[in-house]
């Protein structure tokens, strides 16, 4: 055995890359771990497989070692291509038929230099000779070895291009790291490319040293496997929004995916180089508004398919980018604007549904009025008592009337005033069929601020709701909660089961065999509207109980005999 500056290189190559093997393969879960673990590994079976032939004195011994190498050398690029994939991002290209195929020819290089001596294809002739004091191996490389070569090239040389292309696109935090990387990957390349042509004669497994040292550097002051800049690259190409950056000579430097599906080009890269006027001459209007600056506006873009699309346009000024520039942010709106317009057109229909079922009701109401007026001149004092209450359901409706055309209208109907409780659902109560029923207050009577109409609508339904489940005789009771924040309406009915409680609010929703499901609906739209709450218990006499919670009550003094 003869030690030599070559062998104490190599082990401390190999030792290096050991250490960052071992690191990585610790950190196996982060993005990039397990393909560094591959090629640092690689390379310590080949600077250490360099080592001992280096160290050894006989020819047999020295072509053992050689073939441990080629392991080694074999994998390194393989190892290298796949974290290049994983640390710039492109995870899709590792794919397990990638690697398969990148892995054949390796394979064959391993068994053709195992059985060199049969066919001589990677190693036409070896011997060692004596150079000065030491023994050093002398090959005449076969047709196979070059070919590795020129297959080593390649495959590094597609990482390597990824990465420089990382190295010019990333934010200054992590061009540090790529550069390190970089470094500790070209160094090697660059001196096996000078030994294997006859311009150095020193062997290229020396310098993987320098590779050991560059990883470590990234890895301790970088934050190598800590921090890895694929999530600005993959946010760029999976975003929806479509994304320009445009450099000061207004030509496109940079195009996502999404911009690209946008503008019917081939791919992102296809209109790098190209002015914007010139990629984007299907949207005019994109670049009159990149040229005065102006943003916050929507565009339209006709698709490939002919589609008008909606795009709200804003503009960035690039601080931190390696090329000054401007990058244009498209979003599509197109959904939104058709909702719009669907909106608009719904909007129109029910205004002229509105003013058709007002018209409509407003006729046939009017000759009823008309026909009251004359049944009143005429009629009875208990007659009479009934017509009044005919013509107070009249003037309700009337109300109902003013309210669908305002709502028609996109009106608010809402006018809040101060009203008495008691009044309120006193005139509700004579607006619906109570039959039998009562009606009771359980304490003084209140104020609150609210609308007269949507209030009384909102004790119409509640007593409709009572009656409907309870019967024609069912007793209502109207009170103040015990938190002056509210009231409730309470019935000694049958009550509303707790597993529909949650449901009764909702359209449609009821348990009557003729019910329509809307009543309740009316309550809690007119309780949000007044910014209230509304909620459905069990009363003391186990009937239901609704409880609108949000509301100043103001007590009334009472009205003196």
């Amino acid at each position: 055995m003869q030690l030599t500056p070559s062998v104490g290189l190599s082990v401390l190559a190999a030792a290096i890359s050991v250490a960052v093997a071992t690191f990585a393969w610790r950190r196996r879960g982060t993005t990039g771990a397990v393909p560094l673990t591959v090629f640092t590994g690689a390379t310590a079976i080949w600077t250490a497989g360099n080592a001992l032939q280096a160290a050894s004195t006989t020819l047999a011994a020295k072509l053992f070692w050689v073939n441990v190498q080629y392991v080694g050398l074999s994998v390194v690029p393989v190892g290298w291509f796949a974290f290049a994939c994983e640390y710039t991002g492109r995870d899709e290209w590792v794919t397990r038929r990638t690697l398969g195929m990148l892995a054949v020819f390796p394979a064959v290089l391993i068994g053709l230099s195992v059985t060199n001596q049969y066919h001589h294809l990677v190693r036409e002739s070896s011997r060692v000779v004596a150079v000065g004091d030491a023994v050093v191996l002398q090959r005449t490389f076969g047709p196979v070895f070059w070919l590795a070569v020129v297959y080593s090239n390649l495959v590094n040389g597609v990482g390597t291009l990824l990465l420089v292309r990382k190295l010019v696109r990333s934010r200054r935090i992590f061009r540090g790291q790529t550069l390190a990387i970089l470094t500790g990957v070209t160094v090697p390349w660059a001196a096996a490319t000078l030994f294997y042509n006859g311009l150095s004669p020193i062997e290229p497994e020396v310098f993987f040293s320098v590779t050991g040292v560059a990883f470590a550097v990234a890895i301790s002051r970088y934050g190598l496997l800590d921090v890895v800049p694929v999530g600005r690259e993959t946010v760029f190409r999976e975003m929806d929004d479509c994304v320009l950056v445009v450099d000061g000579d207004d030509r496109i430097v940079d195009a996502n995916p999404a911009a690209s599906r946008a503008f019917d080009w081939p791919s992102p890269d296809a209109v790098v180089g190209v002015q914007l006027a010139d990629a984007c001459s299907s949207c005019p209007e994109l670049v009159d508004r990149y040229r005065t600056g102006t943003d916050g506006e929507t565009i339209t873009l006709e698709d490939a398919a002919g589609e008008q699309r909606y795009f709200d346009v804003a503009f960035s000024a690039l601080s931190d980018h390696p090329v000054s520039g401007t990058a244009l942010f498209l979003r599509d709106v197109t959904s939104r604007k058709r909702h719009e317009r669907r909106l608009v057109r719904q909007n129109e229909r029910l205004e002229e549904v509105g003013r058709t079922i007002a018209h409509d009701l407003r006729n046939p109401l009017g000759v009823a009025d008309g026909h009251l007026e004359l049944a009143q001149e005429v009629g009875t004092d208990p007659v009479n008592e009934h017509l009044e209450k005919a013509g107070a359901a009249h003037d309700r409706m009337e109300e109902i009337i003013e309210d669908v055309l305002d709502v028609a209208r996109g009106e608010d109907p809402t006018a809040d005033e101060r009203v008495r409780l008691r009044a309120v659902a006193e005139s509700a109560w004579k607006n619906v069929e109570t039959g039998s029923s009562d009606l009771e207050f359980d304490d003084g009577d209140v104020a609150l601020e609210a609308d007269d109409r949507q209030l009384t609508s909102l004790f119409e339904n509640l007593f409709r709701n009572a009656v409907e489940h309870a019967g024609s005789e069912v007793t209502v009771t109207i009170g103040a909660l015990d938190e002056r924040d509210g009231f409730y309406v309470e019935d000694d009915g049958p009550g509303v089961p707790e597993d529909v409680r949650d449901k009764v609010f909702e359209r449609g929703f009821t348990t009557a065999d003729e019910g329509t499901g809307v009543g309740l609906d009316v309550v809690s739209d007119v309780a949000e509207t007044h910014g209230w709450e509304v909620a459905v218990t069990e009363s003391e006499a186990g009937g239901a109980r609704f409880e609108v919670r949000g509301v100043e009550l103001a007590a009334v003094a009472p009205v003196s005999e």
